[in-house]
């Protein structure tokens, strides 16, 4: 299941909501330790709550779609090569989704997200294991299109 939580739209969008922050998902994640759970955008806007979940709830997993532009708003310095390795650190590459956040690929705008990520993988010293699993393993596994 994918639940989209952090703030919406462009300018003028939505930023405050009673489940804005994927910690919402908490306590039905971890009554449901068999339904995989996915979380958008790293958690668009709500990185730290997002590796909170992930973290105590092994069936939570993130998503890297859409352009991410949600990192100008943080206190801090931070980029979608820093949510990578902090991810990867956190939960393992093997809960980490490539997403497009587009209905079909590839566009033009979209192409440079793969691009740049992979790109980011591959600087950060991530196995093509890894980048596999990212890139595709992973979502294979949860929409059970593995190879039987």
């Amino acid at each position: 299941m994918l639940f989209h939580f952090g703030i919406l739209g462009g300018a003028g969008g939505i930023a405050d909501h009673i489940n804005i922050s994927p910690m919402a998902l908490h306590d039905v994640a971890k009554a449901h330790p068999r339904i995989p759970f996915i979380v958008p955008h790293f958690g668009c806007g709500f990185p730290q709550e997002t590796l909170f979940l992930a973290w105590a709830c092994p069936n939570v997993h993130v998503d890297t779609s859409g352009s991410n532009q949600w990192v100008r708003f943080m206190p801090y310095p931070l980029s979608v090569r820093d949510l990578l390795l902090k991810y990867k650190q956190t939960i393992g590459s093997e809960r980490i989704l490539f997403g497009t956040d587009a209905m079909s690929f590839p566009r033009g705008f979209v192409t440079a997200y793969l691009d740049t990520q992979v790109r980011d993988c591959v600087e950060l010293g991530f196995s093509e294991r890894e980048i596999d699993q990212i890139l595709y393993q992973n979502a294979a596994r949860l929409l059970k299109l593995e190879d039987k």
